[in-house]
């Protein structure tokens, strides 16, 4: 039985690492790339959030696909089938939901994302994933 692994990608070295970890590891599973639209986001150059319209999630996801063929991209072999998917929300929220749904035999997920501190051993997103989630979590560095 082919098992289904769960990878969260948010464009970070991490998150990338996890999928190459996930590919390795795994090499007969299915593996789903995962990106959260956080609507509660503020990018430093934006002073506040932007509005949540239909236009705002056509650009989301527009971004979350380009994020997911540049993950794929920078894969040596290039050939594995990998699905995508995103959803809107908190990302560790939004991952745990996902990984349920979607009834992910596991998680494999970078330890940090974009934001985090370079001292920290793990992120809060890892943290909570790790505490809430039903499936197996691995965490890479």
């Amino acid at each position: 039985m082919a098992r289904s692994i769960l990878v969260p990608h948010d464009g970070s070295s991490h998150a990338q690492a996890a999928l190459e970890y996930a590919l390795e590891t795994f090499p007969d599973a299915s593996i789903v790339l995962f990106h959260a639209i956080d609507p509660f986001e503020v990018t430093p150059t934006e002073e506040q959030l932007s509005p949540l319209t239909n236009a705002w999630l056509a650009d989301q996801e527009s971004e979350a696909a380009d994020l997911f063929a540049e993950a794929k991209a920078s894969l040596e072999g290039g050939d594995a089938s990998i699905e995508t998917a995103t959803a809107v929300g908190s990302p560790a929220q939004s991952i745990v939901a996902h990984a349920e749904d979607a009834d992910a035999d596991q998680i494999v997920m970078g330890s940090r994302g974009r934001g985090g501190a370079a001292g920290l051993q793990m992120g809060s997103t890892a943290e909570i994933v790790v505490k809430r989630a039903n499936v197996p979590v691995t965490v890479v560095r």
